[in-house]
């Protein structure tokens, strides 16, 4: 068995492992991928995405980092990352603004991916640039009509901040 071959079998297996909730043994089937291939992105986001389940933010916010220095076009990465920053119940305007970045940078790589232009406008509207997250949310609303949580956020920033 060639360790390409254990590679993916272990990644694989920590996958499933992951899916399925058994986290404890996810850990070590993603430990023993990279160990077998440091350098590929994939088990490092997969462990991020264990620790991120077990509400490890620390370890996750690491691992996201190391799966988007191994692969800058990993677009779930940046967008998990974000949203690390965003369940950490002591983020400051800085953090904000790091979770900003990353949305953009999965927004740079899928235009038209809702979620995070959703949520970059819900940072918009914690940073208080409620112009822009009405922008970010008219953005939203061009690609899917029915965001009904868009539209919703947008109407409160209307009705709540710009009046």
């Amino acid at each position: 068995m060639s360790s390409e071959h254990d590679y993916k079998f272990y990644l694989d297996k920590g996958i499933s492992e992951t899916n399925e909730g058994k986290f404890d043994e996810a850990l070590h089937s993603l430990d023993r991928a990279i160990t077998l291939n440091p350098d590929d992105a994939m088990p490092y986001f997969s462990l991020a995405i264990v620790f991120h389940n077990l509400n490890e933010l620390e370890p996750a916010y690491e691992n996201y980092t190391k799966a988007i220095e191994l692969n800058h076009k990993m677009t779930d990465a940046y967008f998990n990352r974000a949203q690390v920053i965003l369940a950490d119940e002591n983020k400051d305007n800085e953090k904000l603004k790091s979770a900003l970045k990353d949305f953009d940078k999965a927004i740079e790589l899928d235009p038209k991916f809702i979620d995070a232009l959703y949520y970059k406008a819900v940072v918009q509207k914690n940073l208080e640039d409620y112009k822009g997250a009405v922008e970010t949310l008219d953005r939203v609303l061009a690609i899917d009509p029915q965001a009904v949580y868009s539209r919703a956020l947008k109407k409160l920033i209307l009705q709540k901040y710009l009046k």
